[in-house]
């Protein structure tokens, strides 16, 4: 784990590409905290910024995400050069396992996924969703990596029109795994329970620390209390206890 200060190459409404000369290496499905000002002279924000690492290499750190408050419409207008406090990798990430596997990606939780889906073998399956098409992030890439790939959009804007769980089919001894709302976790937990498939989750709690400090993304489950930043953010959905977050 480092803390280091980045500097941004590029950003948008979508993506933020930071230079992070020293970063060590990380798993599918860890995170960063990113601070978007980083001496603290402004103070806004005063929070720094849990984000899933979209793919990333020995200089460069990619995120994706969606503009849905001041924070990330802050880091959608960071110019090039500008400084970034990055704390990371954190968090247990994916720990991929040979075999079939379907990929559910929902909203912004389709960022915690490429790396995943472009590390698998054999290659699997993908369903990714969102409101909309403009929802539906990483496309391109998503794409690029020739597998079999489904979508689906709440508007019918692109693939089919509904739910990305309509999609999905699991297969018995095949592993699920899913990144995006609760109520769609829930419900691929619940298809691959039906089908004698295991699932994975990655959680997308609110959190102030990233490291077990502050508590601030507990999860009550049947065997206590765990944190997201620590314990997670991936977990085996069997055992979250599902009502118990509802």
């Amino acid at each position: 784990m480092i803390r280091s200060i980045a500097r941004v190459r590029e950003a948008d409404a979508t993506r933020l590409v930071l230079r992070v000369p020293d970063w060590p290496g990380h798993r599918p499905g860890q995170f960063a905290m990113l601070g978007l000002d980083p001496g603290l002279g402004h103070r806004d924000p005063l929070l720094p910024r849990p984000m899933a690492v979209y793919r990333g290499s020995a200089e460069n750190l990619e995120f994706r995400f969606k503009i849905v408050g001041r924070g990330t419409r802050l880091m959608a207008g960071l110019p090039p050069g500008a400084e970034v406090a990055v704390l990371g990798p954190l968090g247990n990430g994916f720990a991929p396992v040979a075999g079939p596997a379907t990929l559910v990606g929902g909203g912004s939780g389709i960022a915690s996924l490429f790396e995943l889906a472009s590390q698998l073998e054999p290659a699997p399956r993908i369903l990714l969703g969102g409101r909309t098409r403009a929802e539906i992030l990483g496309l391109e890439d998503f794409e690029r990596l020739g597998v079999e790939l489904s979508l689906a959009t709440d508007d019918g804007s692109l693939g089919r029109r509904g739910l990305v769980t309509d999609l999905l089919t699991p297969r018995a001894g095949e592993v699920v795994y899913a990144c995006g709302p609760l109520g769609m976790m829930q419900r691929a937990q619940e298809l691959a329970l039906g089908a004698g498939a295991r699932c994975v989750v990655s959680l997308e709690n609110n959190m102030a620390c990233g490291f077990g400090v502050c508590l601030g993304c507990a999860v009550k489950t049947p065997a206590g209390f765990r944190y997201v930043c620590t314990h997670g953010p991936v977990f085996d959905a069997a055992t979250l206890g599902w009502e118990a977050r509802a």
